[in-house]
């Protein structure tokens, strides 16, 4: 049983640690802000940073392509960069008794955890107390991925929801995180 918990707890890190990372991922921009500026280059920038404000005023386009931002959560969790690294936890995930099904609704980024073994989701159900202090002590993981969120997607107040669900669907435990 100890041995599920540390396997479940490792996998939970594992996965609010992809999600956090592509969420705040790095643009090519940024790179160029902390190079030393010689002459040319500041009067690139000058030139560039006139095209760029030129550009602002003149275009009135959607926020999106101007922020980089997925309009809604399920916009993020289906685009191909989520699906990728979802699939990669989902394969680290076989053989373990634990599938992962992941979805958005609203301002809302829901992971379902379904321990599939019958014996084992009875026995948590029976004595919750496990799954919720793994929750507890993942908690500030949680709200990372939630706040790592505000930077990835057009949603006000972003909630990350943890569900761990026996073998026939049925909630064990849940618990929401705001960052």
């Amino acid at each position: 049983m100890k041995n599920l918990i540390r396997k479940i707890s490792l996998i939970m890190c594992v996965i609010m640690l992809t999600f956090a990372v592509s969420a705040c991922g790095k643009s090519d921009n940024d790179s160029k802000k902390n190079e030393p500026k010689t002459e040319d280059t500041a009067k690139d920038d000058a030139k560039d940073d006139a095209k760029d404000d030129a550009k602002d005023d003149a275009e009135d386009n959607d926020d999106a392509a101007v922020t980089g931002k997925f309009k809604t959560l399920e916009d993020f969790v289906n685009s191909d960069i989520m699906q990728q690294q979802l699939e990669t936890q989902l394969a680290s995930l076989e053989g373990s008794g634990i599938a992962l099904n992941l979805t958005a609704e609203d301002n809302k980024l829901i992971y379902n955890f379904t321990i599939e073994d019958a014996d084992l989701s009875a026995a948590l159900a029976a004595d919750p107390s496990t799954l919720e202090s793994s929750l507890q002590s993942q908690a500030s993981t949680f709200e990372s991925v939630a706040s790592s969120l505000k930077a990835a997607v057009e949603v006000e107040n972003p909630v990350v929801v943890v569900r761990y669900l026996d073998n026939t669907g049925a909630e064990i435990v849940a618990q929401e995180f705001a960052g």
